[in-house]
């Protein structure tokens, strides 16, 4: 690691703490006493720090990992007897892990860059990277992400239920043994139930598709093969058909989901051997859920499972809130003409990979039946005006129309968050040699004429589709599940996404095939160079995204401290503001 780099790194860990630092003084000086649910989870963790095994509150829903976190961090203090144990105690446990995580995100954006410098990953084309400043920068960003930032100050469970996620996603990127990765993965089984998806659905996937790349490298499906040969080539070959999202329209998605469904079934052995640590993990889930009776270990009644699909419309708005720096320049392009854009702000891959009428409209009909027949409001949500979730619903269910309206915005946010995936296509460098848009190979399966294998002027960047349809499987599978609607249940699906979001140059797009590769060193020998990389290559969008967070963090922080007020029922108790 070169000098310059090494201090970037230094610094982003030293910002982090610092800020989460000081939110967590600010909240333990306004607000010494346990809050909300930090009374259950306060009170758990005192029975187990005190030896009190066979106590469970029946109002937690969540494992006890977090709780075992805290008992492991007192130990010290029991064996000297340093004193009572108090709330502060507890969250200064769960602020630890706040201070981990710049660590294993940091890791985890590198070690995507390395693989698609590489260009061996499910989600990677390496034409177009992150600078190794941005990756510094964008990890400093979701380290700021809200509704993770909020809870660096609580007793909750999110932070360290995040964390474990990315710890068992760090080891799979770096292809470590598959021990490891079930280890990581059933340790975050201990913070929350849903952790089972992302460690077991989504990282299965993700090794399923690498799996069935890796498994032929002596071949190639052609680039737009079509749906004839592709199913040849994916039973004869075992190929898949995989194109980067950028390229990619959405015919290509049911296409990429047959071919790896295809290939995988004529390669079992290939496919599924890599597999095994994710099955474990999943009947291990299942295991418990038999055992338990039910998903969550208490308040069963209020926490019932059932089918909520309306909770893959929300999560698109959501995102975009969150998001809209990095998501703007993919909105700007739809809605405004691009005759009427500068040239230097269109991205070329955004309109002309807008849905087409006949796929919309059958689309956007799905969403409002979903909207019609199975939006769910849990009684918590309209019973509880702490959370700003009470306000967004009553907003919705002011008139019946409401939630129709909501549909096309539903269908915009999810097209503009996938995009994002994408990244742009480029103009291409003269320089560079033509790319191949490989779907796992290096040999064509079919015949093509010389014009139709010239140099494309534009070149692929960002995720693959693959990715994509991992990506939302876990993701629905992780959310519709739940009647209940929060955005700390969003917390993890934003964290994959964001993580895996590819860079734009709007200032410049013939420059972009000229970032600079975290691999080049030399790119790391000066700060001089340090401040062109920031000046030169830096996507504009990180800086956004920094000062939105800022804004919303310290605007949620003082509504949470100083906007206190009172319930008729709880005079005297202070009621306060949070996600």
């Amino acid at each position: 690691m070169a000098p310059a780099e090494a201090a970037l790194r230094s610094f982003a860990y030293a910002l982090v703490i610092l800020l989460a630092a000081h939110w967590f003084y600010l909240v333990q000086e306004t607000v010494p006493e346990p809050y909300l649910d930090e009374v259950f989870h306060v009170r758990q963790a005192k029975n187990y720090v005190q030896g009190r095994w066979n106590v469970w509150d029946p109002k937690i829903t969540t494992p006890p990992g977090l709780y075992l976190w805290s008992y492991l961090i007192a130990l010290p203090q029991q064996a000297f007897e340093f004193g009572p144990i108090h709330t502060t105690f507890f969250r200064v446990t769960n602020l630890g892990g706040a201070l981990l995580l710049p660590w294993v995100v940091l890791n985890i954006l590198f070690s995507l860059a390395k693989i698609d410098d590489k260009n061996e990953s499910s989600n990677a084309n390496s034409v177009v990277s992150w600078s190794a400043a941005e990756l510094v920068h964008a990890a400093v960003n979701i380290c700021l992400f809200p509704p993770l930032f909020f809870f660096y100050g609580l007793y909750y469970t999110d932070v360290l239920s995040a964390f474990t996620v990315l710890v068992a996603y760090r080891r799979y990127l770096d292809n470590e043994h598959e021990f490891w990765i079930f280890l990581s993965g059933v340790i975050s089984l201990l913070f929350r139930q849903t952790n089972s998806i992302w460690v077991s659905v989504f990282l299965g996937g993700l090794a399923f598709c690498r799996s069935i790349r890796k498994g032929r490298p002596d071949v190639e499906l052609s680039n737009q093969p079509t749906f004839r040969e592709m199913l040849q080539a994916s039973w004869k070959h075992a190929l898949a058909y995989d194109p980067p999202i950028s390229e990619a329209c959405f015919e290509d998605y049911i296409n990429s989901g047959v071919s790896f469904a295809v290939a995988g079934a004529a390669d079992l052995s290939t496919a599924l051997w890599p597999l095994t640590p994710y099955f474990i993990l999943l009947y291990t889930f299942a295991w418990f859920v038999y055992w338990n009776g039910g998903i969550v270990l208490g308040d069963k009644e209020n926490h019932v499972v059932s089918i909520h699909l309306a909770q893959m419309l929300y999560v698109w708005p959501s995102f975009i809130f969150f998001s809209l720096p990095l998501l703007y320049p993919y909105i700007v392009n739809i809605a405004i003409p691009s005759t009427l854009l500068p040239e230097a702000s269109r991205i070329s891959s955004a309109r002309s990979r807008w849905p087409r009428a006949f796929l919309a409209i059958p689309t956007l009909a799905v969403m409002t039946a979903i909207a019609h027949y199975n939006t769910l409001v849990h009684p918590f949500t309209l019973a509880d005006n702490r959370h700003y979730t009470f306000y967004i619903f009553r907003i919705l269910l002011r008139h019946p129309a409401i939630k129709y309206l909501a549909v096309p915005i539903y269908f915009l946010c999810a097209w503009a968050a996938i995009a994002a995936l994408g990244g742009q296509q480029v103009k291409k460098a003269p320089s560079q040699a033509s790319p191949q848009h490989l779907a796992s190979s290096k040999k064509t399966t079919r015949n093509t004429d010389a014009s139709k294998v010239q140099s494309p002027p534009l070149l692929p960047s960002g995720s693959r589709v693959s990715f994509v349809l991992v990506w939302l499987l876990a993701t629905t599978a992780s959310l519709v599940s739940t009647p209940l609607v929060e955005p700390r249940y969003f917390i993890v699906p934003w964290l994959i996404w964001r993580l895996n979001i590819a860079p734009i140059r709007l200032n410049d797009t013939t420059r972009a095939a000229s970032t600079p590769s975290i691999s080049n060193n030399s790119d790391w020998q000066s700060i001089e160079t340090v401040k062109g990389i920031f000046y030169k290559w830096h996507d504009h969008r990180l800086w956004l995204e920094t000062l939105w967070f800022l804004l919303i963090d310290a605007a949620t922080g003082y509504i949470f401290l100083n906007c206190g007020f009172e319930w008729p029922q709880e005079p005297g108790k202070v009621q306060r503001f949070m996600w």
